[in-house]
């Protein structure tokens, strides 16, 4: 007999990321979308957008067919979703930051362990192949003892004057809400600082209330290195590709993008199995545009037209999922990264003040 198809359902579709994940979905043939519930009244035109079947929240909760749920709601609904598809024993793909702040995050860190169950959070970005190579170069001491990380991201497309980066109750804007993409990455390769010192800074004159902050950095301590990041709310690249991280090296250095995917890699070639000199890799020079265009579904933020990073994120979500491997993305990720922009935020509030983890 053929295998059953998973049975996936929506609640919440307002975030951009939203059709993304519905048309990676769509793209396979072993899943079927049962339907979206939201009380925005975007909901209708986001079904008929995309073939799905309007619905509400309990039919959906409710249907003991539905295995996983995706939650792409508002930020402030996002932990009670996510713990009410947990309590009904469906696994979840939690758009990120997976709620407010740290006590939502804490709330769903609390509920995978309550109900055993499964939750990966939507850092689509962590699965480039860039990412993966930096990730064993650094696993595996190919650039030998590294000392000093530089880290920079950005906000562009002028999201960060948008509702989305305002949410009431929201930790912060878009050093929050896009920023933490740069701290799961700096936490999936170095894990957690001991220490922070950070300015997060809002300038007179520049942007009015729209906005939150429009510049920040930060030196993040650890026992054995220092990673420096900083980050711009008005990034005037369209993709990522001001996105760099360099790691610096007893015996090399390695930096790294995710969009378009690429690195560069410089090695002395003392370590064992490497060769003195420079390697270059680019996935591809001319991707499809990450953003594309707002949409009557999406009419604040334009809707994402780059498929590469939502089918990466479904097959390490279905290959955990299916093989009851731990989730690539746990929920405890999102709240060691919530904990540490909430430390950031501190030593902000006291003029770059040291903050202990």
């Amino acid at each position: 007999m053929p295998k059953a198809k998973l049975k996936v359902a929506l609640l919440g579709i307002t975030h951009p990321h939203t059709s993304g994940r519905v048309k990676a979905l769509q793209r396979r043939d072993d899943i079927e979308i049962y339907g979206a519930a939201d009380h925005s009244e975007l909901l209708q035109p986001f079904c008929e957008a995309l073939s799905l079947t309007a619905s509400t929240k309990d039919e959906i909760l409710n249907n003991p067919d539905i295995d996983i749920i995706l939650v792409h709601s508002k930020s402030y609904e996002m932990a009670d979703l996510t713990i009410a598809a947990l309590e009904k024993g469906k696994a979840v793909l939690v758009e990120k930051p997976a709620g407010r702040g740290v006590q939502d995050t804490q709330r769903i860190v609390d509920a995978v362990e309550k109900y055993n169950g499964f939750v990966q959070v939507g850092y689509c970005w962590r699965f480039a192949p860039s990412i993966n190579a930096m990730q064993d170069c650094l696993t595996h001491g190919k650039i030998g003892k590294v000392l000093q990380v530089r880290a920079h991201a950005g906000c562009s497309h002028n999201e960060a004057e948008t509702a989305h980066m305002r949410q009431p109750g929201d930790l912060g804007g878009a050093f929050f809400v896009i920023g933490c993409h740069l701290f799961d990455r700096v936490l999936y390769h170095f894990g957690m600082p001991k220490s922070v010192n950070a300015r997060i800074t809002k300038f007179e004159n520049f942007k009015g209330d729209e906005s939150r902050e429009d510049a920040a950095g930060a030196i993040l301590t650890y026992d054995d290195k220092i990673v420096v990041v900083d980050f711009m709310s008005w990034d005037v690249l369209p993709w990522t590709e001001s996105w760099d991280m360099t790691a610096y090296g007893t015996e090399g250095i390695m930096s790294s993008r995710s969009l378009p995917a690429s690195y560069k890699l410089y090695q002395t070639g003392k370590v064992d199995g490497t060769t003195q000199g420079w390697t270059e890799w680019h996935e591809t020079s001319f991707p499809e545009i990450w953003a594309t265009k707002k949409t009557e579904y999406s009419p604040e933020i334009a809707e994402i037209g780059n498929p590469i990073y939502f089918d990466r994120e479904l097959n390490a979500f279905l290959d955990s999922y299916l093989n009851q491997k731990p989730s690539q993305v746990p929920a405890t990720q999102a709240h060691n990264i919530s904990i540490l922009l909430a430390k950031l935020f501190e030593s902000a509030a006291q003029n770059g003040t040291e903050i202990a983890l």
